[in-house]
């Protein structure tokens, strides 16, 4: 998957946790927590992050920082699937 791939995906599953957030606003380094994401929501962004990439996040990787912006996502996400790939 290529990483335009990984973050075109992973801006339609930030948008379905922001239903009232256009794309046009979701930019790469918009911190989608001021953009209304809250912690419930952030919850449900993990998980529903974890069925579209087929990724398990460890407990040490859900942090603020690494789910603050749609580019920090997209950096976890590729590091996850190196992980695998060996």
């Amino acid at each position: 998957m290529t990483i335009e791939e990984v973050k075109q995906k992973t801006q339609a599953v930030v948008l379905e946790m922001l239903p009232g957030v256009s794309s046009e606003e979701l930019s790469d380094d918009r911190d989608i927590f001021s953009l209304g994401l809250d912690s419930i929501n952030a919850m449900n962004l993990i998980f529903g992050l974890q069925d579209a990439f087929e990724v398990q996040f460890a407990t040490s990787e859900i942090s603020f920082e690494n789910f603050r912006t749609v580019s920090g996502i997209v950096e976890l996400i590729q590091r996850k699937q190196q992980e695998v790939l060996g």
